[in-house]
């Protein structure tokens, strides 16, 4: 099985990039691995669950912070929590094939960018950019009210825009600071005590060019083209 997909790079140029399905999953098991690493655990718990017929990869995502939520497609009160889970679903195709993201539909993300049925916008999928890793950047963002990731020219639950603004302008949106998301930095080893130099093996392998995590094996020819649109989905299943 091989996936296609186009690359708009800087200028506008689009590039069609062609995956196989083992390219697929090893990028798949790379940016797994990436993202488990990659918040604070004090705030953030990435879980890896089984995933459904049809999909690839399947986690959920839950942040330990103050947020807000909604229970049905009619509640237009949002409530104070201190936890919320997202689901994030990977498609066959991986990193060409967009991600799915949403949360319970009776216990979903108070948010301008959440549909009223749970379903999460993560904003354009764009190919070589686009990831499980900036898809859980973004939902942890939206799910602290960040304002910096909020889109209000295009909303998916207009009932809480307002109530949005309000908390962005009395300082209460981000409900956390965003660094506090992140995984602490590794220290660096301490430096070693002066030596008698180390003899070097000679080895026999090459060095060859370094594969882009999470990218492997991607090829690609040039072409012009227009960008794809987005699509949002009408609801969440």
């Amino acid at each position: 099985m091989v996936y296609t997909g186009t690359y708009i790079d800087e200028n506008g140029v689009g590039h069609e990039i062609s995956l196989t399905e083992e390219d697929s999953i090893e990028a798949l098991k790379n940016d797994r691995d990436a993202l488990l690493r990659r918040y604070n655990t004090q705030r953030v718990t990435v879980r890896q669950v089984k995933a459904q017929e049809g999909e690839a990869m399947r986690f959920q995502l839950t942040l330990h912070a103050p947020t807000h939520y909604l229970t049905s497609e009619d509640d237009t009160e949002p409530k104070p929590c201190d936890e919320m889970t997202c689901t994030l679903v990977c498609m066959p195709g991986y990193p060409i094939t967009p991600m799915k993201a949403g949360y319970a539909p009776d216990r979903h993300l108070a948010s301008p960018n959440v549909g009223r049925s749970g379903w999460a916008c993560i904003d354009e999928w764009k190919v070589g950019v686009s990831s499980m890793l900036t898809v859980g950047d973004k939902l942890l963002h939206d799910m602290i009210h960040d304002p910096s990731v909020t889109r209000y020219d295009s909303v998916a639950n207009s009932d809480v825009v307002a109530w949005h603004k309000r908390g962005v302008e009395r300082g209460a949106f981000p409900t956390i600071a965003p660094k506090e998301l992140w995984a602490p930095e590794i220290p660096p080893l301490p430096r070693r005590r002066a030596g008698p130099p180390c003899r070097r093996r000679p080895s026999s392998a090459g060095a060859g060019p370094s594969a882009r995590p999470g990218r492997p094996g991607m090829r690609q020819s040039s072409h012009s083209g227009p960008r794809p649109e987005r699509q949002a989905p009408a609801s969440w299943p």
